[in-house]
């Protein structure tokens, strides 16, 4: 170990010792340096001292009687009447700064100054709805756990619709009267601004924490939360480590979300990172979910969470009835390969003609993911990935959605020359296209990676639909998380069973997930609402037990196979990956370590592996993957103690190894 002079110190960058303790214990765990967890914590605008930019307003002084020139009383005439920043009012006015200068010197303008930070403002327009039986037993649990200043692990496992916010809120209410401070985590940026304005509809002081911002507003909002000018933090997984002065209350919603999972350094997954810091603080913490995640609903079952149930949606709004479309019957009806069944199609049209709302699924984007010539076979490959290239129409090219590389659709096949490639699949752009032809004057909005790019892009497009701009919202996996729109009454989902076929433990729970969550998007507000799915595979237990709400059944059957296959929660389990350029290097550092692996884990742990990763290239990265899968969480953690006094598995030249404890995908 070498030691370096410190360069320079940042005196005004602080970290309440509760939050360094909880970054030094996942450091540990996740087994990176404590600079490196440092440095996923704390923004990079906060280490390198950015300031916000600011914003100069000018507004007119009601009342002002002074003595003015006559240049000066015309332009303070064509002045707006409310506040508007100093450039805008140079261009409505036609003046110049100095006269503007000279106005407030006269009194009769103001100047007041903002900081970038748009989302931290005071607004109190209160939103008050009367609990319902369920939700005042779920709120007065936890309170109790909150007056007795006591740390408890709460499920709050409520079907969609059920009111889960409203609790929130009132807990929230409870822990800002007392003097502390809520941290509210979401999955998605596209969650936030809907939330966001509930918040605020109740409460004062609230930041809203994502990595949408720019530097100086990230910069800005840390220092104001950390000066304890923040009474309740709303964000992603990052927002964890917001410097709240005094945490009172943690709650996570939609717990059962893979995005609380971070794929790069730290790798630390926030759901349970936050169950350890509500420990480390001594108060409760809240998971919410209409379809929590295995591992809680096994932890209530071991009797270390505590479930609380919100089966009924208030006001005595249904949940949606839903139709299944065998898509095999329905191609051999339509005699041909068929993208939308004729039931969605009636369906859409009877929606539109009631003035209702619909929002289809197809969790994956483009015109078609796959690109391959009639007459050889051949697929186009991205070179740099081990992906098929996928075409995108607007613009006429095939895209590759992990490396990011575009190029124009080749007029002939690159391997047999022949003029003969066709698209084979579907994605949301061909789905939009195929419901506009289908539906007259179906007004389509598309919501996936290519159409929210922008900053709050995904902001944008939500509320122009809530607005009523579109008929039909058409989107990937991000239509179906957390939004609320009463006008829908029609969910579509399509391709439903695709996700079956990823060769990954989680596939099943997955797609229960995905298509009980994006069912609960029909019939929340005072109509029903009616669900059709179009799958090849209709009898998948997925499928079937997300459409009849037999959350139980699924849970019963998913546990026991997780436990005869000794799979998480059931066991611990960790992935290790290399990569590099050259494949021959990768597989010989891959194999040495994991003899490795093999030596130090001996008989009380599985190895499987190393072998080609499913990903095996990637942005021009040969991939080698292996997993140990041990008797708990626990055993996995004295694993990797014991690789660490063996010397461990370090990066070698040309070759790097990634750790991934408790890993998501492993694939």
């Amino acid at each position: 170990m070498r030691l370096r002079p410190i360069a320079n110190r940042r005196e005004d960058v602080r970290l309440p010792p509760h939050l360094m303790r909880l970054i030094a214990w996942g450091a540990r765990y996740y087994r990176c340096s404590l600079g490196e967890f440092l440095a996923g914590a704390v923004p990079s605008p906060v280490r390198e001292g950015v300031v916000a930019e600011v914003t100069r307003f000018v507004a007119p002084v009601a009342g002002f009687a002074g003595k003015l020139t006559k240049r000066q009383q015309e332009v303070l005439a064509r002045l707006p009447a409310v506040a508007t920043t100093v450039a805008d009012a140079l261009v409505a006015t036609g003046t110049t700064a100095p006269t503007l200068a000279k106005l407030a010197e006269a009194g009769a303008v103001v100047f007041t100054s903002e900081s970038g930070v748009r989302e931290v403002r005071l607004t109190s327009k209160d939103e008050r709805y009367p609990l319902t039986d369920e939700q005042i037993v779920a709120v007065d649990q936890v309170g109790a756990a909150l007056t007795a200043a006591e740390h408890r692990v709460f499920l709050l496992h409520g079907v969609t619709g059920s009111g889960k916010t409203l609790v929130y809120l009132d807990l929230a209410e409870r822990v800002v009267a007392a003097g502390r401070q809520v941290l509210l985590l979401l999955p998605e940026i596209a969650l936030t601004p809907q939330l966001a304005a509930r918040v605020r509809r109740r409460f004062d002081r609230v930041a809203v924490w994502h990595s949408g911002f720019t530097d100086g507003e990230r910069a800005e909002q840390w220092r104001a939360v950390a000066a304890g000018r923040i009474d309740l933090v709303v964000g992603t997984r990052s927002a964890l480590f917001a410097p709240l002065p005094a945490p009172g209350i943690i709650i996570v919603d939609e717990e059962h979300e893979q995005s609380y999972k971070q794929e790069s350094v730290p790798r630390y997954h926030a759901r349970d990172l936050a169950v350890v810091y509500a420990g480390q603080l001594g108060v409760p913490v809240v998971l919410g979910s209409a379809t929590p995640s295995l591992e809680s609903v096994h932890n209530v079952r071991a009797g270390k969470y505590h479930a609380l149930r919100l089966k009924n949606r208030p006001l005595g709004g249904q949940l949606p009835l839903a139709t299944v479309i065998d898509m095999r019957a329905e191609c051999h009806a339509q005699k041909q390969a068929a993208t939308v069944s004729r039931e969605l199609i009636t369906r859409l049209t009877a929606c539109r003609a009631a003035d209702e709302q619909a929002i289809v699924l197809l969790n994956r984007r483009g015109w078609s993911p796959v690109v391959s010539c009639k007459d050889c076979g051949q697929t186009l490959m991205c070179s740099q990935c081990d992906i098929s290239l996928t075409f995108h129409k607007s613009a006429y090219e095939v895209r590759c959605h992990y490396c990011g590389f575009r190029g124009p659709l080749p007029k002939a096949c690159p391997a047999c020359q022949l003029p003969a490639l066709g698209n084979f699949g579907i994605g949301t752009e061909q789905l939009a296209a195929a419901l506009t032809a289908a539906v007259p004057g179906l007004r389509v909005l598309r919501v996936d990676a290519d159409t929210v790019s922008e900053r709050q892009g995904h902001a944008k497009l939500f509320q122009a639909f809530a607005s009523g701009a579109a008929d039909c919202l058409v989107g990937t996996q991000m239509v179906a998380k957390g939004l609320d729109f009463p006008r829908v009454t029609l969910v579509g989902i399509v391709a439903a069973d695709r996700g079956l076929s990823v060769p990954e433990f989680r596939a099943a729970e997955r797609t229960f997930q995905l298509i009980a969550q994006v069912s609960g998007r029909a019939g929340r507000g005072e109509r029903a609402g009616t669900v059709v799915l179009q799958a090849y595979d209709t009898q998948a237990p997925a499928i079937r037990c997300a459409l009849d709400r037999q959350w139980r059944e699924f849970y019963d059957a998913e546990l026991n196979l997780r436990r005869e296959y000794g799979y998480p929660p059931y066991s611990g389990l960790v992935r290790f990956l290399w990569s590099g350029p050259d494949l021959a290097k990768v597989q010989l550092v891959a194999g040495a370590h994991g003899e490795r692996l093999k030596q130090v884990g001996g008989s009380d742990f599985v190895l499987l592996g190393p072998n080609p990763a499913g990903l095996a290239l990637l942005k021009g990265q040969h991939r080698w993957h292996a997993l140990v899968k041990g008797g708990s969480r626990g055993a996995i953690q004295a694993f990797l103690d014991r690789l660490d006094a063996a010397g461990g598995v370090k990066n070698e030249r040309g070759v790097r190894v990634a750790i991934d404890v408790d890993p998501y995908a492993t694939s």
